[in-house]
């Protein structure tokens, strides 16, 4: 006698929906597993290419003896103000370190827009849709690029369609004056703005980090600009923020925009961080140790002066950042940063905890963890 059940052929309706919902509570715990493990692969690129930028750094410092500017011209166009020699000049770090990457043509052809029979006194070409105008500066060169930024790939959108960059280098832990060069700057609080590694229309060597290669950071991280107003933090920029200034410098009114994770205000519409990688404006392609990763990012007036240009990532918890002697460490958002509302010092040690320690480079901090 053939049984009831042998006669059944197929699931019940029942029988698929519990299949149906355990295969969806599988791929539910299975998914974020996915996404942290495409985020792992993510952040380990992003590492691997600070570990080249910090290896081109002592490469171009074994060459010629001195690190690159933080901003300078390139080439023939010299350098021309009130008739002097003097710091004007738009092209960032990486420009000098092309060479060093594995990008010299494109070198050689940033070097090319400024000799003096194509433009007499070109300092810096930001100007125009550089596709057109000029080419190499809208390559996009992906070991300048962080995979955990979406937006890296994409041309910029301030209209030149320049390529961009998710590593900034280092201004140190001051603020006021840190775009220009001490020379064309009476006050003295901006004397301050070299005491990262890298400087504006100077090439220092390694002999002025007296705090040691392994204690100064040289590169950090950015989220490039979103290109619009927002309160987003990551990728967005509070312009116009004078209270940063009062004679002296202080980051503490930019930390105070800070909304959880949002800003309490609208950034600015024009942005430019990380959106042109040639470009060496510090609110451009620099970053400070004043105000904890992952904070805001505030320009004392316009968007491309001076300000408080934190480091910034897509990687949960902080950034990463390469230090002068070419490691790589993982800084955490929560890293002290002492105290936002004191003045930014010209020399001796950082008021703003270890993370200005490990921007400041002869401040007399030789213990920085």
């Amino acid at each position: 006698m053939t049984s009831q059940r042998d006669k059944r052929s197929g699931f019940t309706l029942v029988e698929l929906l519990v299949v149906i919902a355990i295969i969806g509570i599988l791929i539910g715990l299975l998914l974020p597993a996915v996404q942290a493990a495409r985020e792992a692969a993510r952040r380990m690129q992003c590492t691997n290419n600070l570990k080249q930028l910090g290896l081109a750094v002592q490469n171009y410092h074994d060459a010629n003896n001195a690190l690159p500017a933080a901003r300078s011209m390139l080439g023939k166009c010299g350098y021309i103000h009130n008739g002097s020699k003097s710091a004007g000049g738009g092209f960032g770090a990486v420009v000098h370190l092309l060479p060093y990457v594995e990008q010299n043509a494109v070198y050689t052809e940033i070097v090319s827009y400024t000799e003096p029979t194509r433009n007499p006194w070109l300092r810096h070409p930001w100007s125009g849709d550089f596709t057109v105008d000029y080419p190499a500066l809208a390559t996009v060169i992906t070991a300048f690029l962080c995979p955990s930024d979406g937006n890296a790939t994409q041309p910029s959108t301030d209209g030149h369609k320049s390529g961009r960059c998710n590593y900034m280098s280092s201004r140190g832990d001051s603020m006021w004056n840190n775009n220009r060069h001490p020379d064309d700057e009476g006050s003295a609080a901006a004397k301050t703005a070299h005491r990262g590694v890298f400087h504006v229309g100077d090439f220092p060597n390694m002999a002025a980090v007296t705090d040691g290669t392994s204690n100064t950071v040289a590169w950090s991280e950015c989220v490039s600009a979103i290109g619009s107003a927002g309160r987003q933090i990551k990728g967005n920029m509070i312009g116009g923020l004078g209270a940063m200034y009062d004679g002296n410098s202080k980051p503490g009114p930019c930390l105070a925009m800070k909304n959880g994770t949002e800003l309490s205000q609208d950034g600015i519409a024009a942005q430019w961080r990380g959106q042109r990688w040639a470009d060496g404006q510090v609110m451009i392609s620099g970053f400070n140790t004043v105000l904890p990763p992952n904070s805001p990012v505030c320009s004392y007036s316009g968007d491309n002066v001076w300000g408080a240009a934190t480091a910034q990532s897509n990687h949960s918890g902080g950034v990463n950042a390469a230090m002068l002697d070419g490691s790589v460490r993982f800084v955490s958002e929560t890293i002290d940063c002492g105290d936002s509302y004191a003045n930014a010092v010209v020399s001796g040690k950082s008021p703003y905890g270890v993370w200005g320690a490990m921007g400041s480079k002869a401040g007399g901090e030789t213990d920085v963890q």
